[in-house]
């Protein structure tokens, strides 16, 4: 497989315009950028994605719809129109991104250092655009959750759902579901 190149990024979200394997960036624990995409629909289903069991980090854990890296000198929205489709299959128009904004996260595994800065969406789709039985390598499953049943799923922190342990960005992230919904529904 192709070595992946990203962008080394300070600790305080800046970009330093330093190129760098996705490999070593991880090994060696500098910053970078990623993108988080949570699809939803006006019901208020909330599209989550299973990885795959083969991914490195976090396998078979359910979590947000679209998360991928930011490649190097690659525009932010860019990036998450390009997983969108990589793990959906859905191609979006960036316009539709309505951006939440971006959540510094630091994870530490046996093998790899994992600081990310996630630049955070919310994108409200037709649930006939979304074919839940699309499968990649790098999702084994996706499916709908209610509101309701994703609050209750943070309060109890359940980690074979929802991998992140910053319980405010999850909360962020509803509010600004429900704000959408609520401004559709006028």
């Amino acid at each position: 497989m192709k070595e992946e190149f990203l962008e080394i990024y300070s600790p305080e979200g800046k970009r330093t315009g330093k190129k760098e394997s996705k490999s070593n960036i991880h090994l060696n624990g500098f910053f970078h950028a990623t993108i988080h995409v949570w699809i939803f629909t006006k019901k208020g289903d909330i599209l989550i994605q299973k990885r795959s069991k083969k991914k490195e980090l976090n396998p078979g854990i359910w979590d947000v719809s679209v998360a991928g890296h930011v490649g190097f000198n690659e525009n932010i929205r860019i990036a998450a129109k390009r997983e969108t489709f990589e793990e959906t299959g859905i191609n979006i128009n960036t316009e539709d991104l309505s951006e939440i904004g971006v959540y510094k996260s630091v994870n530490i595994y046996p093998k790899t250092i994992d600081k990310e800065f996630h630049h955070t969406y919310v994108l409200l789709l037709d649930k006939h655009e979304i074919n839940t039985n699309y499968k990649n390598d790098e999702v084994d499953d996706l499916k709908f959750i209610s509101i309701d049943e994703m609050e209750n799923l943070i309060k109890k922190e359940n980690r074979k759902i929802f991998i992140g342990k910053n319980r405010k960005y999850y909360f962020d992230v509803l509010k600004a579901i429900k704000s959408i919904i609520s401004d559709n529904l006028l």
